[in-house]
């Protein structure tokens, strides 16, 4: 019963950590890309060199759009299943875990 319980408990650790969020950035010519993220923490990803005409939280957490491409300043909060229209003005994201700072971003390259 123990080695069950324990083994239980490892498998949900290994689960937390590895969770997966992403999101969806679209241009204006309508061509669109998925950018995955995983890990158990608050990532900050640059969209300056990206043209985003529509964003959609498709399972980014409590996604943060930011003006800014370093996730600092003011916000705007995008819900889970909801898209954004007329985000060119986005510069950079924060998906993830709610609640805690965010990790990044590192690079600033075009996904589009």
């Amino acid at each position: 019963m123990s080695k069950t319980i324990v083994l239980l408990l490892v498998f949900c650790t290994i689960g937390a950590f590895a969770q997966s969020w992403s999101f969806k950035v679209t241009n204006n010519a309508g061509k669109s890309a998925t950018l995955p993220i995983t890990g158990y923490k608050r990532f900050c990803v640059c969209l300056e060199t990206t043209q985003t005409a529509k964003i959609t939280n498709t399972n980014g957490g409590v996604m943060k759009l930011f003006s800014t491409d370093d996730c600092t300043g003011n916000y705007a909060v995008l819900s889970k299943g909801s898209t954004r229209s007329n985000a060119q003005w986005v510069n950079s994201v924060s998906v993830g875990v709610d609640g805690i700072a965010s990790f990044g971003p590192t690079q600033c390259d075009p996904a589009l």
